[in-house]
């Protein structure tokens, strides 16, 4: 009997250890990971600043560093810049630098390549975006992407078979992803958001639509 109890209590202790481990995890991961995230993302509109010359660089004049101003004078231009092209002068200005941009041969295929792509994520229209499930990356095994509209008319020639741009995000990072092309007799399209495929594709499919109406009811 004596050797019993202090066995119990071992695995209670045990038991009671695994229980509250896994309970602070809960807690602890999102709160990391979304400051992870963060951080990322203000090191990268920090890191901006870097293309600066040394003499006008903000932490060259300054008495002391500052950590995040890159970030802070980067969110402010972009403030700035969405304000400016409300007035007509400026987006005729725009327009022309655009121009610009759009003549010389290597940059051009990129700024352009760039400006659909965010234009097609955080523009307001959903036209030319749809969420779509697809079969990938082998038969009986499904994923959830974007479809990007109908592919190249030279692709799809080759094939002989119409093709729609996908575009399949990574987990937990869905700035990176797959670019595929599918036909369209093999894609379904999902009554979901932009944000709803997201926020499933970024959790890993914790956070689902069905999440959003059960907290509403």
């Amino acid at each position: 009997m004596g050797t019993e109890v202090p066995g119990k209590t071992r695995v209670r202790l045990r038991e009671n250890f695994q229980r509250y481990f896994l309970a602070g995890l809960l807690v602890f991961l999102p709160v990391v990971i979304t400051l992870w995230f963060l951080g990322w993302v203000i090191g990268l509109l920090d890191g901006l600043l870097d293309v600066l010359p040394a003499g006008v660089h903000p932490q060259t004049y300054l008495p002391f560093a500052i950590p995040g101003l890159g970030a802070l004078v980067t969110v402010t231009l972009i403030l700035f810049l969405g304000i400016l092209t409300r007035g007509v002068a400026t987006r005729r200005f725009l327009a022309a630098w655009e121009n610009i941009f759009v003549k010389i041969p290597i940059f051009r295929g990129v700024y352009t390549a760039v400006q659909k792509l965010v234009q097609t994520f955080l523009g307001q229209s959903e036209n030319s975006r749809q969420v779509v499930m697809i079969e990938y990356p082998r038969k009986g095994i499904y994923t959830v992407g974007f479809a990007m509209g109908r592919a190249w008319r030279e692709l799809e020639n080759k094939q002989d078979a119409q093709l729609v741009n996908v575009f399949v995000p990574t987990t937990p990072n869905p700035t990176s992803g797959f670019f595929l092309l599918v036909p369209t007799a093999e894609i379904s399209p999902l009554d979901m958001t932009m944000e709803e495929a997201l926020k499933l594709i970024t959790s890993g499919g914790l956070i689902t639509p069905d999440d959003k109406s059960r907290r509403r009811g």
